[in-house]
């Protein structure tokens, strides 16, 4: 069972990466507090909430291309988040 929908399941060695790539300030993980994740992972009418266990900020284009380029090469599903004021829920991971 590691794939949902095709999307390979996040592992350490990604969230290493991540890390590395974006800094200790560029990466919020499962361990993190449940508070802050809910402002990701839930929609701002607070009717669409997601599971992400990890957000991601990254902070230059060239940032946003290496985690890009990561997941599409591992196969990670990636929700672009900007203001997370749509009515869909589609910014919702």
């Amino acid at each position: 069972e590691g794939f949902r929908g095709g999307y390979a399941e996040l592992t350490p060695a990604d969230i290493a990466f991540f890390r590395e790539k974006l800094g200790d300030a560029g990466i919020l993980v499962g361990d993190g507090d449940e508070e802050e994740f809910r402002k990701y992972n839930r929609d701002w009418m607070g009717k669409w909430e997601g599971r992400s266990r990890c957000i991601l900020k990254p902070a230059s284009t060239e940032e946003v291309s290496a985690v890009i380029r990561y997941a599409n090469e591992r196969g990670l599903a990636v929700v672009p988040q900007g203001g997370n004021t749509g009515l869909v829920g589609g910014s919702v991971p």
